[in-house]
């Protein structure tokens, strides 16, 4: 198979220094005509240089001592360094800001090396879903991604990856190879099977009860069956709306077409993974799915009564003690559920914490969610500044302690109604947090129990923050305390039916 089957648009991208790429690639397709072998990959380690003001650094008047550190020990991705990358390097040093200050010193830009795995498998739908998933599970995180197709029917996928914290890549070959096994044996722990014929393979096991397929994915959903009434919400990944599914009131969030890039890809199919396997009456239930271009979408139960954050912030609304205790034990066994499936949240905060018609609080929003590595630690920033746990700003290892720190911020924002460092704009308030310690003040009104528990769980050290477990029985026998206030219940006018 030669590489002129390959779209013209590889041509034009690929990097011309990089000749021993495209005999890679070739090979790569080779390999991947014998289905065994399929998908075929290879990793090697590349350098990203990072720019001042969107021009590289080695066009750059600075000392030459930063240029000999920035010098390349690695070759360049086959792709070059793109803008995306580019603007990658430049905000992990930027979040590195000393004292609010823009000016960061030069030295501390240097050279960043990656990996970048390719991929060539026979192209099918949901591939790019199934190569993220298994690229995504053993913790690395997806900075750019080039995809082609030839015309003969094959695929070359090619990812740059940060997070694999070892220089040589046997190791991260022998996981990405357990990674693509793991997919192969058990379909129902990935987006999708990989399967060549679509449908989905079910091991069954000696023991077990063999439930029948009719080779579709029960949460694959028929756009045709979904009605779209109101929007709700627009935002940068796309557009939320109220809708009916087979008559049931649904929340469904659009992917925007025009809009999509690999991070979204990433993010909608990560979410997908992650809802697809739980159930429990405090997380929003997940209904379905589309995963087929260009109709991507979720499809959710839907809260009728919108998140916390708008019930306070938009509608001045207020909690009460009794009901801010029954909304925070909510989102607690919410959380406590997610932490014992291994899923850590990452983006806590009052904007993904829904009530329904009935007041339930319920936890939703995965689109940032992680299953955690069998290590225990992951490093990725994500999430949102205001609510961010300090060793997640700082790009340390973290791991399911991190939700309650956020949490600790949500349980402020729930007494007093305000929001987190108001006077501060996200990057200001994320140095205070991490270079002084920085915390929301606490009322002088505040019932001291709850104030303990919400600095337990905002302490610097991760260690030293409670289990949701724990902070659930704390909850529960500070509602016994405080009683069922059915006076304060009936006068709280401004929060409804709670």
């Amino acid at each position: 198979m030669g590489m002129n089957m390959v779209a013209c648009r590889y041509a034009s991208d690929v990097n011309v220094e990089r000749a021993e790429d495209v005999l890679t690639h070739k090979r790569l397709l080779q390999l991947a005509e014998d289905p065994a072998n399929r998908p075929a990959f290879d990793v090697r380690l590349v350098q990203v240089h990072p720019t001042y003001n969107g021009i590289s650094i080695n066009s750059v008047d600075v000392d030459s001592t930063v240029k000999d550190e920035c010098a390349s020990i690695h070759p360049p991705p086959t792709f070059g360094s793109s803008p995306s990358l580019q603007a990658f390097e430049n905000h992990d040093n930027n979040a590195h800001v000393n004292d609010g200050e823009n000016d960061v010193n030069p030295t501390s830009r240097t050279t960043r090396p990656m990996h970048e795995i390719t991929f060539s498998t026979i192209d099918k739908p949901k591939l790019l879903a199934q190569l993220t998933c298994i690229v995504s599970e053993i913790g690395l995180n997806i900075e750019e991604a080039h995809v082609f197709s030839t015309a003969d029917g094959f695929s070359l996928d090619v990812f740059v990856v940060d997070g694999w914290p070892y220089q040589e890549t046997a190791l991260l070959k022998g996981e990405l190879q357990k990674g693509i096994m793991r997919s192969k044996e058990q379909p129902q722990h990935s987006v999708a099977s990989l399967n060549e014929q679509g449908q989905t393979v079910s091991e069954s096991v000696s023991n077990c009860v063999k439930i029948p397929t009719d080779g579709t994915d029960d949460w694959e959903i028929d756009t045709r069956l979904l009605m779209f009434e109101n929007r709700v919400a627009s935002g940068s990944f796309g557009v939320l709306y109220k809708g009916t599914y087979c008559s049931q009131e649904v929340a469904i969030k659009v992917l925007k077409p025009k809009q999509l890039n690999m991070d979204m890809l990433k993010e909608f199919s990560q979410e997908v993974f992650i809802m697809r396997k739980i159930r429990h009456k405090n997380v929003v239930q997940f209904i379905g799915a589309c995963t087929r271009s260009p109709n991507l979408c979720i499809v959710t139960e839907f809260m009728s009564r919108g998140s916390i954050y708008n019930f306070l912030h938009k509608q001045k609304g207020a909690f009460k003690l009794p009901t801010l205790l029954k909304a925070a034990a909510d989102v607690s066994k919410g959380m406590n559920y997610l932490h014992q499936n291994k899923i850590i949240h990452r983006d806590l905060k009052t904007a993904n914490l829904l009530m329904d018609e009935h007041g339930v609080v319920k936890v939703g929003d995965f689109g940032v969610a992680r299953v955690q590595a069998q290590t225990g630690v992951m490093t990725a920033e994500t999430g949102t500044y205001r609510w961010m746990a300090p060793e997640v700003i700082e790009h340390r290892p973290y791991d399911h302690k991190a939700d309650v720190f956020s949490f600790g911020i949500v349980l402020w924002e729930l007494l007093t109604g305000e929001i987190p460092y108001a006077c501060l704009t996200p990057l200001q308030a994320a140095i205070g947090v991490v270079q002084q310690g920085l915390r929301p003040a606490i009322p002088e009104h505040a019932h001291p129990k709850l104030v303990e528990l919400l600095q337990k769980c905002w302490q610097q050290d991760p260690t030293q923050r409670p289990d949701f477990s724990e902070i659930l029985d704390i909850l529960q026998h500070l509602t016994k305390e405080v009683g069922d206030d059915g006076e304060d219940k009936h006068k709280d006018k401004s929060i409804g039916v709670f």
